[in-house]
């Protein structure tokens, strides 16, 4: 455990004091592609190891290139990890993670109501991410990768995430998340 959190905070580091990642892709989505990789690394996963882990990206098309070349080849708790592209009428089914770039909050909106009853972590990249009733918000502060987060959301997405990680976030308080239907 104590390897992790030394590993947590090395990746960290490295990848907010870089102002370039390897790769050549934009270095700010490259920044919170290392980020959701981090949340995807210090989460629970249910024990199916034949099960992939599924990332989402709705919304930008950027952002889907980047985390497809992140996290190719990638393995969580020995699940193999996985990205697809999600198009507007999409159902969310099928996904364990959501990344809803930036857009209009009806857009962004409409995709969390997709999957706001089913157990699915929502990442997110808008100033208003959190009060639309995401879970987890990334930021560029300075040049670096910040994070906010909703203990509401993540409550009720069923997800667990380590306080280690979290700890290097800021909680945000918005109003309370509707129950699941």
């Amino acid at each position: 455990m104590r390897l992790g959190l030394i590993w947590l905070l090395i990746s960290i580091v490295l990848s907010t004091s870089s102002p370039v990642c390897s790769g050549g892709g934009d270095p700010e989505d490259e920044l919170k592609a290392a980020t959701v990789l981090s949340f995807l690394r210090y989460s629970e996963w249910p024990d199916t190891p034949a099960t992939p882990i599924t990332v989402g990206v709705f919304g930008r098309n950027a952002m889907l290139e980047t985390l497809r070349i992140r996290l190719k080849d990638k393995s969580i708790d020995g699940h193999a990890v996985k990205v697809v592209e999600l198009r507007p009428g999409w159902d969310g089914l099928g996904c364990d993670v959501i990344y809803i770039g930036a857009g209009r909050s009806a857009d962004i909106k409409q995709a969390l109501d997709a999957v706001h009853s089913a157990h699915v972590l929502t990442i997110g990249e808008s100033n208003r991410f959190l009060e639309l009733g995401g879970a987890i918000n990334l930021l560029l502060v300075y040049g670096r990768i910040s994070f906010e987060f909703s203990r509401n959301a993540l409550e009720q997405s069923g997800f667990s995430i380590s306080s280690k990680l979290l700890r290097f976030g800021q909680v945000r308080q918005v109003g309370k998340v509707r129950p699941p239907a």
